[in-house]
């Protein structure tokens, strides 16, 4: 296993591209090239939590470069980041590479029980042995980001109403609404010169999102930008923040 090889907490953060193998020649608005490349990538998460759990971990976080993928493991027991990096090989996909990087750290954990030490003592040295101390602890701990859940013809309403979505995340949603209504108003109104078609679409935003007002529905998004997420609590993974 190739430690250390990737100095900052995570790669550099790429241009916006597949989440699954990092192509960039993917149609607006997908998240990934391929359904298959997708489902590659999740298989090969899903066999990671075996040595999740096997090492005990709260929480971990896996990212990868065009040379390089990198799992970071937080035990229940530390706050110590331990950093597992395989080096990818030519025409090896990211989840080609992390199949490689689960099998060769289980084997050094199955080569630490054969000399008769305990399941817990394993996998405290295995991951004493890959401790990155330079990684802050709270940058894989995934946040619980409340997003408002829209409708197509509402998101549209936005747009019009030129509110930017965290508006409704942080601020006083009712006033800001109503305050970039009036502002659009202005500007579009038939009498003041503006825009009658627009104005239309300016009230038909404004009715649309007092819809919202009226039952506000949000969505969490448990994640991280630039890497896929894993909660030890509920076993699960999360895709990286799209941004």
């Amino acid at each position: 296993m190739h430690k250390k090889q990737i100095v900052s907490p995570f790669p550099e953060r790429r241009k916006r591209g597949c989440l699954a193998c990092g192509a960039e020649d993917i149609k607006p608005g997908r998240r990934y090239c391929s359904k298959q490349c997708r489902q590659k990538l999740i298989w090969a998460l899903s066999l990671s939590k075996g040595l999740l759990q096997t090492l005990n971990a709260r929480y971990a976080a896996f990212s990868f470069t065009e040379h390089f993928v990198a799992l970071d493991v937080m035990p229940t027991w530390s706050i110590r980041i331990s950093r597992f990096v395989y080096k990818r090989k030519s025409g090896y996909s990211p989840a080609n590479t992390l199949k490689e990087l689960i099998l060769e750290a289980g084997n050094e954990w199955y080569n630490k029980r054969s000399r008769r030490i305990s399941r817990s003592f394993a996998s405290q040295s295995i991951l004493e042995e890959n401790i990155e101390y330079s990684i802050n602890p709270d940058s894989i701990k995934p946040n619980t980001n409340m997003i408002p859940k829209l409708s197509a013809d509402q998101k549209k309403g936005l747009k019009h109403l030129n509110i930017h979505l965290n508006t409704l995340i942080f601020g006083d949603y009712v006033r800001e609404i109503k305050k970039a209504y009036r502002r659009m108003a202005k500007v579009y109104h038939p009498d003041k010169g503006g825009d009658g078609d627009m104005f239309k679409e300016i009230n038909r935003a404004h009715e649309l999102m007092l819809q919202w007002i009226e039952d506000p529905k949000f969505r969490s998004n448990n994640g991280l930008p630039g890497c896929w997420s894993y909660n030890g609590y509920t076993n699960r993974w999360s895709p990286p923040l799209w941004q």
